[in-house]
């Protein structure tokens, strides 16, 4: 009983606390109106990951024996350094300083309370039971897919012969790096939340990462719908029961991204389509919503314009560093998806500038598919 306590608890840790904590390491690059526990989160999350993909990629392709044990010590090192700094500037903050909006907005949320409608938490309400609902069904309804014979044996591989994709999940005969799946190293970190908590792989895998993944894509769905409702912030519940619904009814095709999110919510390509892409649309909507300006009918200047999307490029170059950690399709679809909202933003801002922004975030996929590229023709 106390084992599984301990487990519990440094799944906790490692899925939520962690990436919460460095978020607020990070969180100063955001604007005061964006200091949310939703947003901290999410810019944790993807710098959590980044972190990751970086260290483990760069494990793969030059260590080659006992290579995921090596990825597992450094991000260890890395992660716990990124925490105890996250840490140590909440305590300067809350103790020293004495000043709580230097971590989060808090004039916003007391506000929020004072505006909320009966009906809007009776919404809100709804919605929370819904996510409920999914997570538990996720949970005891837990469904296996043909793909779990690759994916969920390159985390356990990972796990328990710390190998990092070179042996052949079908038959577990050694084999070269295999580059098709190599650097959507997401089944990768699967094996290390595996490794440090000491849970079997294919228990994170279905019943541990919905738990993660099913509310993060729902908080950008919230986020979302900030963005697209600026002047009737009450009506973002009914928005995400609308959103939830199609979600629990989206299986139509075994292809829909409705099925991928609540059936194959452990594969990268689920994560690509349901979790990357509303984040990418999530940011320009940002984009755009500055390029309005506050009364939401006048541009505003060009000045102030690319000063208020300055974090939100930072965020959208870690953006495409998930895509890439979960799928190496993600990295072109999403480069391809950016470049179409980069057009619209340059047509209703006139400014020139958001091409530099855009060329500068998708930097790392020109380097992922660089190193793709290079290993293919190398035959690594």
């Amino acid at each position: 009983m106390i084992s599984i306590v301990g487990e519990v608890v440094k799944l906790i840790f490692w899925l939520f606390c962690a990436p919460f904590l460095i978020g607020v390491l990070f969180n100063f690059i955001l604007p005061k109106e964006k200091k949310s526990l939703g947003v901290t989160f999410l810019l944790g999350v993807l710098i959590y990951l980044a972190c990751f993909e970086v260290i483990a990629i760069y494990c793969m392709t030059t260590i080659m024996y006992s290579a995921f044990a090596y990825c597992v010590k450094y991000f260890l090192i890395l992660a716990w350094i990124l925490i105890a700094l996250g840490i140590a500037r909440a305590f300067y903050a809350l103790y020293v300083k004495k000043d709580r909006s230097l971590i989060f907005n808090t004039e916003a949320l007391g506000e929020l309370k004072k505006q909320a409608k009966l009906e809007t938490k009776i919404y809100w309400l709804i919605f929370f039971a819904l996510v409920i609902f999914q997570l538990v069904m996720a949970l005891v309804m837990a469904s296996f897919d043909g793909d779990d014979a690759y994916y969920v044996v390159e985390s356990l591989l990972a796990q328990q012969a710390d190998v990092m994709n070179t042996i052949l999940p079908y038959t577990g005969n050694s084999t070269s790096l295999d580059i098709r799946h190599a650097l959507a190293v997401i089944t990768m970190w699967i094996g290390f939340i595996a490794k440090v908590s000491g849970v079997h792989a294919t228990i994170v895998s279905h019943s541990v990462i919905p738990l993660l993944f099913i509310p993060l894509v729902y908080l950008v769905y919230v986020e979302i719908g900030k963005a697209l409702l600026k002047s009737r912030q009450d009506m973002v519940p009914v928005f995400m029961i609308i959103v939830s619904f199609l979600m629990m009814f989206g299986n139509v095709s075994h292809y829909t991204p409705a099925t991928f999110f609540l059936m194959r919510t452990w594969q990268g390509k689920a994560m690509v389509g349901n979790l990357v892409f509303p984040l990418i649309f999530w940011i320009f909507l940002e984009m755009y919503g500055s390029v309005r300006g506050s009364n939401n009918e006048e541009p505003a200047s060009v000045d102030k314009t690319a000063a208020k999307r300055g974090y939100l490029w930072i965020m959208l170059a870690l953006v495409n560093m998930l895509s890439g950690m979960c799928s190496a399709m993600g990295v072109i679809f999403g480069t391809g998806l950016i470049a179409l909202l980069t057009l619209l933003l340059l047509v209703f801002s006139r400014n020139f500038k958001v091409i530099i922004g855009a060329a500068l975030s998708v930097v790392p996929n020109l380097v992922y598919l660089a190193l793709y590229f290079s290993i293919w023709t190398s035959g690594m």
